[in-house]
């Protein structure tokens, strides 16, 4: 019998990280389901997640998608006897209070992201959903929190998926450098100190014989990137084209880099699973909940420190440094994360 389902994510908006999880969503149930067995209706603009009734299944995406609205939705879905699903998804818009709490091992301060009858749905949902699995740790441990269900599973993000073709490639003295804006909602709230510290670590980079690689992921991040390339000034040694590119255009690009430095999310698992190490900008929440998934925290840098250029040329010298052990356990956790993801297909999930 074929099933109807509608897949849950902020896509269709030329955002990069999104409509990959979205994809690979797509590809793999065509390898696993086969197109014949069931219609997917991916949440585009124009189509209206409200309606619920012609669907068998609701999948909760990839993403930072654990929010009271979504949760409202699934809750709605349960109650209308559907099926119901939460792949990977994470919690964002988390205060970097509670962050340091759990990372201390405190007792977290009240977490506002849920309240009242959100918390009662929410619970409702983790107890009822067909199909769980969340990003990381952190989103785990911020659930179990809020609602005191316990057990939670973590399968990794979606993304850890990527499939790249691990054969040698020639490297080059290259530093990928992704950029963006998030009108300064970022730990710290100086987004433009943070640029101009990036670009303080550029030069020097550059001056190192460095070449330096600019790309976005967002098309609304390509003028926070072009003024990053103009603040660099060193036209000669800095690429930035104004483009957004495909995953696997991007992972063939980020290739050959010696290191990549990444502010959004998903550029990072783009970048490891090109085989190069990533130091990621901790604007928020998620950024940690990835990597603590990862086992690879050490790896992160808050934007709320300061003197950010001085602490990052330093991590990225480290990073650089151990990058065959930083590849070395990232595709340990691919094979650990991947059959996990996968079960959504292969256990009938949907």
């Amino acid at each position: 019998m074929n099933k109807t389902i509608l897949y849950i994510g902020w896509i269709g908006y030329r955002n990069l990280g999104d409509d990959l999880l979205w994809n690979l969503f797509r590809d793999r149930a065509d390898k696993y389901l086969g197109s014949g067995q069931i219609t997917i209706v991916p949440s585009l603009p124009g189509v209206n997640i409200q309606h619920l009734e012609r669907y068998d299944t609701i999948v909760l995406g990839g993403g930072s998608l654990i929010a009271p609205t979504y949760i409202q939705l699934l809750y709605r879905a349960i109650k209308m006897k559907k099926k119901v699903c939460i792949w990977g998804s994470g919690i964002d818009r988390i205060p970097e209070s509670a962050l340091y709490a759990m990372q201390e091992g405190e007792k977290m301060p009240v977490i506002q992201r849920f309240k009242g009858e959100e918390i009662a749905q929410l619970r409702e949902v983790l107890m009822q959903a067909d199909f769980i699995g969340v990003r990381g740790p952190y989103t785990k441990k911020v659930l179990e929190t809020l609602t005191g269900v316990s057990g939670v599973p973590i399968i990794g993000d979606p993304g850890l998926l990527l499939e790249w073709n691990k054969a040698a490639v020639q490297k080059e003295k290259c530093i990928g450098i992704n950029w963006g804006t998030t009108m300064n909602n970022l730990y710290g709230n100086k987004e433009k100190d943070v640029e101009k510290q990036l670009a303080e670590a550029a030069k020097q980079w550059v001056s190192e014989g460095y070449k330096v690689f600019i790309y976005a992921v967002w098309s609304e991040d390509f003028p926070a990137c072009q003024w990053l390339y103009k603040l660099i000034d060193k036209p000669e040694k800095v690429l930035f084209e104004k483009k957004l590119y495909t995953e696997q255009e991007l992972m063939k690009k980020l290739s050959i880099c010696s290191l990549t430095v990444n502010f959004k999310l998903h550029p990072n698992l783009l970048s490891l699973s090109a085989g190069v190490p990533a130091v990621a900008l901790g604007y928020r929440f998620k950024v940690f909940d990835l990597f603590s998934s990862l086992g690879l925290e050490h790896l992160v840098l808050s934007t709320s420190e300061e003197q950010i250029n001085t602490k990052l040329m330093k991590l990225a010298d480290e990073t650089m440094q151990e990058a065959d052990k930083i590849r070395k356990d990232y595709w340990v956790k691919q094979q650990i994360y991947s059959p996990q993801i996968e079960k959504i297909f292969t256990e009938d999930g949907l």
